[in-house]
C-alpha cells in the first residue's frame, strides 16, 4: 500500500472513528438524563451548597449506598456537573448550581418533572406513536396528560413548579422587549402560577392583568399571587379556554399552543380573537424552530417532547402564522427573546 492510501486510510478510520464517537452519547443518553434526574430528586446541589462533601457525607445524608451514588457523582462530574477532588470529594460548578432548589435560572423542577409525567415509561412507545400518532404517554396510561395531571395534586404541583422555572427564565426579556404601551389590560391564558404575568405587571404599572386558569390549577396560583405586591391589578378567574375567555386588549399563550394539535390550538386562538377588545392583540410566546442559522436542537427535542406526552407540537413562524390566519388574526410579526423563545404576535385582522 502507498503512503498516500496509506493516509487515506487513516483518515478515513479517524473520521469513522470521530462518528461513533459522537453518536454513542446520544445512544446513551438515558443514562445521563437518568443520573441527572437522581442528583436532583436527591437534592445533592442542595447538600453541597455550602461547600464540598464527601460521596459517604452525600450518601449518608440521602440515604443512599455509598459505592452506587459515587458512581452516579463521578459520571456527572465527568460531565461537568460536579467537580471532583480528591477522597471522593464532591463540589458544585456553575452547571450544578442551576439543580439548586431557588438557584437563578434553576432547573431542579424541570430535571424531576418528566418523572412525575410517567418517566421513561411513554418514550416505550415511540415507535406506536410513530404508527399511529398516538402520544405514548396515552398508550401507557390510557389518558391523556391534562386529565392525569387534575387528578394527581402533587404531580400537578410538580408539573406547575417546572413550568414556572422555566418560563422565570424568559419572563424578563418578554417583559423588557414587547410594546405595552397602548394596553390596559392583559389576560394570561393558561398562565400556570402567574409568573409572566407578574413580571410584566411589575414593569408596566399601568397595566391591569387577569390570570386565566382551570380551577385546581387557578387555586394554586391565587397562593402565589397573595404573596406578591399586585393584589391591586391582579386577579385569577377559574375557567375553559376551550370554550371562552375574558375580553381584554391583550393576551398572554406562553407554553399553550405547543401543548395541543392544529385544531385545538385555532380554537384557542379564535376564542381570545372573540373576545378581543377593538384593536386588540394576541402574544404567543413559545420555543422558535429558528430560521436564522441558531441552534435547533433545543426546540427540536421539545417537540419530541410534545409528540410522545401531548400530541401537540413545536412550530416554525409560518405554521403559527397559519394558525393565526385560520383563527381570524394577522400574523404581526415575530420577535425573538430570551433562547430558544420568541413572541409571535397576531393582531385583530
Amino acid at each position: 500500500m502507498s503512503t498516500v492510501e496509506t493516509t487515506n486510510t487513516a483518515t478515513v478510520a479517524a473520521t469513522e472513528r470521530g462518528a461513533a464517537g459522537k453518536l454513542l452519547p446520544m445512544i446513551w443518553g438515558i443514562h445521563i438524563s437518568r443520573c441527572v434526574y437522581a442528583a436532583a430528586e436527591l437534592g445533592i446541589a442542595d447538600l453541597l451548597a455550602d461547600g464540598p462533601q464527601s460521596s459517604q457525607e452525600l450518601a449518608e445524608a440521602a440515604g443512599m449506598h455509598e459505592p452506587s451514588l459515587y458512581r452516579v457523582l463521578r459520571v456527572l462530574a465527568a460531565l461537568g456537573v460536579f467537580e471532583e477532588h480528591h477522597g471522593r470529594q464532591f463540589s458544585l460548578t456553575v452547571v450544578g448550581e442551576r439543580l439548586r432548589t431557588g438557584a437563578e435560572l434553576g432547573m431542579r423542577s424541570w430535571a424531576v418533572f418528566l418523572e412525575a409525567l410517567g418517566g421513561v415509561r411513554p418514550f416505550a412507545h415511540i415507535l406506536e406513536t410513530l404508527r399511529t400518532g398516538t402520544p405514548g404517554r396515552e398508550v401507557e396510561f390510557k389518558e391523556q396528560l391534562f386529565d392525569s395531571l387534575s387528578r394527581d395534586l402533587e404531580a400537578a404541583k410538580i408539573f406547575d413548579h417546572a413550568m414556572a422555572e422555566r418560563t422565570a427564565a424568559y419572563a424578563p426579556s418578554v417583559a423588557d422587549t414587547c410594546d405595552f404601551s397602548e394596553v390596559r389590560t392583559i389576560v394570561d391564558v393558561g398562565g400556570g402560577n402567574g409568573t409572566l404575568l407578574v413580571e410584566i405587571l411589575r414593569r408596566h404599572r399601568h397595566l391591569s392583568g387577569l390570570l386565566f386558569e382551570i380551577a385546581k390549577v387557578g387555586a394554586r396560583a391565587d397562593a402565589v399571587l397573595d404573596a406578591t405586591d399586585l393584589a391591586d391589578r391582579c386577579q385569577v378567574l377559574a375557567g375553559d379556554f376551550f370554550e371562552q375567555v375574558p375580553s381584554a386588549d391583550c393576551y398572554l399563550l406562553a407554553n399553550v399552543l405547543h401543548d395541543w394539535d392544529d385544531q385545538r390550538s385555532i380554537e384557542i386562538l379564535r376564542n381570545c380573537r372573540k373576545a378581543m377588545r377593538g384593536a386588540g392583540r394576541v402574544l404567543i410566546i413559545e420555543r422558535l424552530i429558528p430560521e436564522d442559522g441558531a441552534d435547533p436542537v433545543p426546540t427540536l427535542l421539545s417537540d419530541i417532547n410534545m409528540l410522545v406526552l401531548t400530541g401537540g407540537r413545536e412550530r416554525t413562524n409560518r405554521e403559527y402564522g397559519a394558525l393565526l390566519a385560520a383563527a381570524g388574526l394577522r400574523p404581526a410579526g415575530v420577535t425573538p427573546v430570551a433562547f430558544p423563545y420568541g413572541v409571535i404576535e397576531g393582531a385583530a385582522a
